[in-house]
């Protein structure tokens, strides 16, 4: 029967292996999630901006903030408050005689806030959009001679503190931090 020795070297090489090892071999701990395409998301505007067919041009950008978190289960993937960004894409303003005016500003992206990134920490791509139009006065305007000219329509505004529901674009991998 043979009887095998261990001796301290043998042993300080084996644990030196060891921690070198664990030095080396990453630990995941990290929990990976799919947002998928389509997911709803509600969102609203910055309350201090004016949205409205009378101020904004086509191209401006406009800050959005997420209103209800996004969860997985009881799972927070992104907290309410993550800022985003949303743009105006068509404008008409309001005009003579009684013509309403029109905005429409689609969202376009959402950051995430809380305890998940994006794999790659780009934004989560949104889509959707919101479209409002003016009151039309024409029946108005075509009662005076003169408000042919000088009676316009409303203008199409967006109010900031609505809720918007905006859509994930692209089903999105989060992963805990």
């Amino acid at each position: 029967m043979y009887r095998h020795r261990v001796t301290k070297g043998l042993f300080l090489s084996v644990a030196a292996v060891t921690f070198l090892w664990m030095l080396l071999v990453p630990v995941t701990n990290a929990a990976t999630f799919q947002l998928p395409q389509g997911t709803e998301v509600k969102v609203k505007f910055n309350p201090d901006t004016k949205i409205s067919s009378g101020e904004l041009k086509v191209g401006t950008e406009l800050s959005i903030t997420l209103s209800e978190p996004i969860l997985i289960g009881d799972m927070l993937l992104v907290a309410e408050g993550a800022a985003g960004k949303a743009v105006v894409t068509e404008v008409k303003k309001a005009g003579a005689p009684g013509k309403p005016g029109k905005i429409v500003v689609e969202f376009t992206e959402l950051g995430t806030r809380g305890g998940f990134k994006t794999t790659d920490g780009s934004a989560i791509k949104l889509g959707g959009q919101v479209e409002k139009k003016g009151k039309g006065k024409k029946i108005l305007a075509y009662v005076t001679i003169v408000g042919i000219f000088l009676i316009k329509g409303g203008q199409g505004e967006i109010k900031p503190d609505e809720v918007h529901t905006a859509i994930v674009a692209e089903t999105t991998v989060l992963q805990s931090e």
